[in-house]
């Protein structure tokens, strides 16, 4: 399971043993499934809606979506899209960049204010 790789790898440097850690949480997640939701999807949405966000504006926008999500539903990739709309974050994204996107699978962000020259 992909969740499992990832999370040995992010635990690795504090690990003894990373096979009794890989047993454990293929323990662990064997009657459950991650739904996961990314920053990635987070920007990959707003180039969908022709907007360019920071990774601290995604974030914000994924930590709403946790929060106030319905539980019953989920989420669905048009929640993604308007939460960005209604939180009025980003700007819009260039022609050049949509471009990128569209044909050349360019993920375009936007870098965190005061580091733009």
């Amino acid at each position: 399971m992909h969740i499992i790789d990832e999370q040995l790898e992010a635990l690795r440097p504090a690990l003894k043993s990373e096979r009794k850690a890989r047993q454990l949480l293929e323990e662990y997640w064997s009657d459950k499934i991650p739904l996961i939701w990314t920053t990635e999807d987070v920007h990959i949405a707003a180039n969908e809606i022709e907007t360019v966000l920071t990774e601290t504006q995604a974030r914000e926008i994924l930590r709403d979506l946790y929060q106030h999500h319905n539980a019953q539903y989920g989420l669905k990739w048009e929640d993604l899209t308007e939460s960005i709309r209604q939180s009025g974050k980003g700007r819009d994204i260039t022609k050049k960049e949509l471009h990128r996107f569209i044909h050349k699978s360019v993920l375009i962000t936007q870098k965190p204010e005061g580091k733009e020259k």
